[in-house]
């Protein structure tokens, strides 16, 4: 018959209760059941065994997995960094728009436990970002990209009691010709030429800093745009011959290297930075780089050059995106 006892002896720190216990009778041998320094948690203890044996148990198994320590309960923020680190997917901009993304979450939630995050978290953490509604919509897609990284299921970020701000029409206001022209003026030099190819082919500044000579058709009058989120992005540029001419004089062909960038140290950091420099030096309204693809979408459309066209060369993956934004705007 299995027994269970609790004895009292005495050591140097006071006295310890020790829990033993018989699997049978006197042919088995006593085992350990813990150490104490209390009796209440000697009762504890004995009660657990007690517990086992009377299921036909062997207590040792649970004693072990009581001494084993528990693995450490990683963050939300620990695994904002496991995730960053995981997206060698990502392009450079995208991992910078990450990187913000994830400050964000974590600059209220970074010691939750990302298993216990509920939707209501979710809302008022949204309620919390000042941020556009477009914007907010990138945030929690991140969000959502976060648990689903972590294995949290059911995701609380896909949540439908989970509501987002509603989102405004973006009403598009493209710079004049006479505006384009001031900004480009009052801008360093060695930036006149990136900012003149954006406003006349409509491309994305992200397209045009990672251009390299290998994807410049001059024959061709054209740029190649190999990376893109769809088929649609990755595309050819028409470019005018004006502004190929430019651009191929920029570097001798003897000179060139498939992977050698079109505009070296161009990129959208830059691009923002010396447009706003122009626009507050020139005295004009404040402009980002984005307005001049505006600007090209606008003048193509009302050039009147089909809208199949003009969407092809935004990278636009459904035409109507094109009509609806641009086709109410004209400017000069």
């Amino acid at each position: 018959m299995a027994t269970i006892a609790i004895t009292r002896r005495k050591a140097k720190s006071g006295p310890r209760y020790v829990v033993r216990y018989r699997l049978g009778g006197r042919a088995y041998p006593v085992q350990h059941g813990g150490s104490f320094a209390t009796m209440r948690e000697a009762r504890i203890r004995r009660d657990v065994i007690a517990g086992e044996l009377a299921a036909g148990r062997n207590p040792f198994e649970a004693l072990r997995a009581m001494r084993t320590p528990a693995a450490p309960r990683l963050t939300l923020a620990m695994w904002a960094t496991r995730y960053e680190g995981s997206r060698v997917d990502f392009a450079r901009e995208t991992v910078k728009n990450m990187k913000s993304h994830l400050k964000a979450i974590t600059a209220t939630l970074e010691d939750r436990d990302p298993a216990a995050i509920t939707a209501a978290d979710v809302q008022e953490w949204i309620s919390g970002l000042e941020l556009k509604p477009s914007s907010i919509r990138r945030y929690v897609a991140t969000f959502r990209a976060l648990l689903d990284f972590v294995g949290v299921d059911p995701n609380p970020a896909r949540d439908p009691r989970v509501k987002l701000p509603r989102e405004q029409r973006e009403v598009v206001d493209p710079p004049t010709a006479h505006d384009v022209d001031t900004i480009i003026n009052y801008s360093p030099p060695r930036w006149r030429l990136p900012l003149r190819v954006l406003e006349q082919t409509g491309m994305r500044v992200g397209e045009l800093a990672g251009l390299e000579w290998g994807d410049v058709d001059e024959v061709g009058l054209r740029f190649r745009v190999k990376r893109g989120k769809t088929a649609a992005a990755r595309r050819w540029v028409a470019v005018p011959e004006w502004v190929m001419d430019e651009v191929a004089a920029t570097c001798p062909r003897e000179d060139r290297t498939a992977q050698r960038r079109v505009f070296v140290g161009f990129s959208p950091d830059v691009a923002k930075n010396v447009m706003a420099r122009a626009c507050k030096g020139a005295g004009i309204a404040h402009r980002h780089p984005h307005d001049l693809r505006h600007r090209y979408a606008s003048v193509q459309i009302g050039r009147g050059v089909p809208v199949t066209q003009v969407a092809a060369q935004l990278g636009h993956a459904k035409k109507s995106l094109t009509l609806d934004t641009y086709s109410h705007v004209m400017v000069e």
